[in-house]
């Protein structure tokens, strides 16, 4: 049993920001995120739920590891929303396997 409540469609959670050196296009800057879709079945042997949101389709999050950060994400990202911030510079967007 978990220690967290279950996540709710439409609940606000705190999402942190992800950065990257070889794929800025999909940078995205942390803050409450709406939850849009809930799935066990993202991780065969999850004991606890996964958790998309509208402001990054496509991406799952695992809830458990969310709820470990939420007093953290609050201090640091407080009101902001959560949103895509993508880098199109070139040199921030090179397959760095080739180096």
């Amino acid at each position: 049993m978990s220690a967290f409540p279950e996540p709710e469609i439409g609940q606000d959670v705190y999402l942190p920001s992800e950065l990257y050196l070889s794929h800025g296009r999909d940078d995205f800057r942390g803050g409450l995120c709406r939850i849009v879709g809930i799935s066990r079945d993202v991780v065969s042997s999850a004991e606890h739920p996964f958790v998309e949101v509208a402001e990054r389709p496509g991406h799952w999050y695992s809830w458990q590891s969310l709820m470990d950060e939420q007093d953290r994400l609050r201090d640091e990202h407080g009101d902001r929303r959560g949103h895509p911030d993508p880098d199109r510079r070139p040199e921030f967007n090179e397959d760095w396997a080739d180096a």
